[in-house]
């Protein structure tokens, strides 16, 4: 399936992830405004609200998801 395909608890997750590969490049702080170089448990824990759809619809256009990629949707 597609991005667009997606649940809002597998595009969340996505969100989640995509924070952790900002801090893994060494970008995070850069991209998120931030003084600090990787993602609190709390901004993980609202990655929702902190992350725009539009950029994760972006970033991950033309990746083919299925279920098993997912904790929320794995089998």
């Amino acid at each position: 399936m597609y991005i667009s395909e997606l649940s809002r608890e597998q595009l969340i997750e996505l969100k989640e992830h995509y924070m952790i590969e900002l801090s893994d490049e060494g970008i995070y702080a850069e991209i998120m405004g931030v003084d600090w170089d990787e993602p609190s448990m709390g901004e993980i824990a609202n990655a929702d609200e902190l992350i725009p759809d539009d950029v994760i619809f972006n970033h991950y256009e033309g990746f083919t998801f299925s279920d098993e990629d997912f904790f929320c949707t794995a089998a």
